[in-house]
């Protein structure tokens, strides 16, 4: 917005320079982009902020000098002029969307003679960029200017029915406007009409059907406070801008139509001549009454780092033009009336910084802040999501982070596990309607990415939360989750092995690692049943961690493969992480010292039911209670001749061992056959002979 020194100079007692006052404006929040010389004139570009309507004038320009300078502020004196006549016998004025249009008011002016402006009116429109038009558009744009309310001029000729009726339209039409371009008008535009015709749209420009002419003698004078979105949804739209949209976009002063339009009839009669209504019309159904804002000495000092007084800070902000409610006997709490043309003053943190600006932020000593600082503290299960972390990308995954929103599409295959998805009420698009309930779809999508671009030998894992809601009104909780996803060749390069792809137990043995390092392989079964419909049927397990189920891993099954256009064996895994967190927190790192005495490795074949999984077995002998039993491990299991049906023949190694003592034989064969009778007992094993 351009503005004018010697303009402002006729409301504030302004003595510095003009680099001194842009250096003051630019401190102040008004900061000046650009200064040019006219003559004796400087002009001042100034770069407003939309917040600040109020400032799109210079009165509010000139208010913002006198309160930061702290000099005397003397807006223009209006005075209603005096006339004949009602507004009554000319026109008849109705606003039927009072909540788009909160006020209206208008004049009208009789004998006006058109002509040109006096010269220094034109010096100063030209100042901030207007062209000169006549006198009477003239005045409507200077007294914008000066105060900020936009206003408009018609003439009363080509009011048909002598009737002006604020209303929004409720079916399509053409309509061309003072800028000659012909515009498509829509139901719901807000425009001011005739009895037949629109005249102009509302807050931004009249139309070339009414517009003031040569032959002009009686104008009706319009001064109004219309609804910011309103104009501003309108002026987009229609790629129609003005000097008037800008400011009603911004939000003008509700209560300064009636000062605006007095000022306005003023100039108009002192350069054209005319004679007004004796009366005006003012319709205002509901009125907007300042806010009131409190905050107290305390808080303003504190935040600002100050120790003002409650007598500067009111003088702080009486400048502003607020003004103040008694407080009772506490002088140390001040209730503020924020004015309607500060229209971005609405909490005490708002009134706060009005306070720094215009005591001066260079006036504001630089100290340190003082502040008590307490320890961070780690997120639940940081230390645990850590370990995960480090131990799979030690044995070759890539971590992924992946996005919490995700396709309804692309989570049914999980359904069973991931359950109902949570929906987005406003998505950004198809793909994202939903939280992610499960994390796997996210891997897939990565892995097809990756094999798009001939990266097939993938190993990837993903550490995050997941969104579940219990019921379908209840509160949405954000567990964590570890999946883990791999595919292609076991080894990336080497001519002995090269053929090898992954399978079941890669992927097994990668979760078998993390339960070791989290000190709960012990507490882990794998569990085989009914597969879900997303897992190969054959290769699949659920996990059950100290008797709760904790995930599951298995082979995708090739149809839910085929639908991420991945056509070679995908294997995953998925983990409550928080659950298995929980339970590793029980266990204790110890150190034991390694035997100087030898071990006795036995290898026993056994046969058990088909039913029974090898990791009882494994499990079984190791809560056998035998004091001397230091490690099991099942390295074999064969199905066919020499096993009757329905069994199977599993073949485990256990080793033996003493740190005090070399044991014997018959210590050894004394512990087999205790281990052999708790088999037999328990899951009806026998030696396979």
């Amino acid at each position: 917005m351009k503005v004018s020194l010697e303009w402002l100079k006729d409301f504030v007692d302004l003595k510095r320079s003009p680099e001194k006052t842009a250096e003051m404006l630019t401190m102040g929040g008004l900061e000046v982009e650009g200064m040019e010389r006219s003559g004796k004139d400087v002009i001042f570009e100034l770069g407003v902020t939309p917040n600040r309507a109020d400032c799109l004038s210079i009165v509010g320009v000139a208010r913002e000098i006198a309160a930061i300078a702290g000099c005397g502020f003397s807006p223009p004196a209006v005075k209603a002029p005096d006339g004949s006549g009602k507004m009554a016998e000319f026109v008849k004025i109705s606003v039927k969307h009072p909540r788009r249009c909160p006020r209206y008011s208008a004049r009208i002016i009789d004998g006006v003679k058109i002509g040109p402006s006096p010269s220094w009116i034109i010096k100063r429109l030209a100042a901030c960029g207007v062209r000169s038009i006549n006198n009477v558009v003239d005045a409507t744009n200077y007294v914008m200017l000066e105060t900020g309310q936009p206003l408009h001029a018609f003439d009363t000729r080509f009011i048909k029915g002598n009737r002006i009726i604020v209303k929004e339209l409720d079916a399509q039409l053409s309509f061309r406007p003072l800028d000659g371009t012909e515009k498509k008008l829509i139901p719901g535009d807000l425009m001011i009409c005739d009895s037949e015709d629109p005249l102009a749209l509302a807050g931004i420009m009249g139309g070339e059907n009414s517009e003031v002419r040569q032959s002009t003698t009686r104008v009706l004078l319009e001064s109004a406070f219309f609804d910011p979105s309103g104009v501003r949804r309108t002026s987009r739209r229609l790629g129609l801008g003005s000097e008037s949209s800008k400011r009603f976009e911004r939000g003008v002063d509700p209560n300064g139509t009636l000062y605006a339009l007095h000022r306005l009839v003023q100039i108009i009669i002192e350069t054209g001549g005319g004679v007004p209504t004796s009366d005006w019309i003012d319709i205002y159904p509901r009125k907007i009454a300042p806010v009131t804002i409190s905050i107290t000495v305390c808080q303003a000092n504190r935040i600002l780092g100050t120790s003002l007084t409650a007598v500067e800070i009111k003088k702080c902000l009486s400048g502003l033009g607020l003004s103040f409610r008694a407080t009772g006997k506490s002088s140390q709490k001040i209730t503020c009336v924020v004015p309607t043309f500060r229209r971005d003053l609405t909490r005490s943190v708002d009134l706060i910084e009005e306070i720094g600006r215009t005591y001066g932020y260079e006036n504001i000593g630089e100290t340190m802040p003082q502040t008590i600082l307490s320890p961070v503290s780690k997120p639940k299960f940081f230390d645990s999501a850590q370990k995960a972390r480090d131990l799979l990308v030690a044995a070759g995954f890539a971590e992924t982070v992946l996005y919490g929103f995700t396709s309804e599409e692309s989570l049914k295959p999980f359904k069973a596990v991931a359950g109902e998805p949570i929906r987005i009420s406003n998505p950004l698009s198809g793909d994202q309607s939903v939280m992610r309930t499960s994390l796997l779809p996210g891997l897939l999508d990565v892995m097809k990415l990756n094999i798009s671009r001939q990266r097939c030998d993938l190993r990837v894992f993903s550490l995050q939360g997941v969104y579940h809601r219990q019921k379908s009104a209840g509160p949405i909780l954000e567990p964590s989750y570890l999946a883990i996803a791999m595919t292609g060749h076991r080894y990336s390069s080497g001519w002995d092995r090269a053929s090898e792809m992954l399978d079941f137990y890669d992927i097994k043995g990668a979760v078998d690692a993390l339960f070791s390092s989290m000190r709960i392989k012990n507490e882990t079964v794998y569990q085989r049943g009914d597969s879900h419909g997303f897992l190969h049927p054959g290769r699949f397990a659920s996990i059950i961690v100290s008797g709760r189920l904790a995930g599951f891993v298995g082979m995708l099954h090739p149809d839910v493969a085929g639908s991420w256009n991945i056509d070679q064996e995908v294997f995953v895994a998925e983990l409550d992480f928080e659950l298995i967190s929980k339970i590793s927190f029980g266990g204790v790192t110890k150190f034991s010292e390694l035997s100087k005495f030898p071990f006795v490795d036995r290898d026993l074949s056994l046969v058990v039911p088909e039913r029974v999984p090898a990791v009882l077995l494994e499990k079984a002998i190791s809560d056998s209670n035998v004091g001397i039993l230091d490690e099991v491990r099942i390295f074999d299991v064969y199905r066919g001749g020499g096993v009757q049906d329905e069994h199977k023949s599993i073949a485990v190694s256990i080793r033996f061992a003493d740190n005090q003592r070399t044991l014997t034989d018959e210590e050894v064969d004394k512990a087999q056959l205790k281990i052999l009778n708790i088999l037999q007992t328990r899951l009806g094993a026998t030696l396979r002979t």
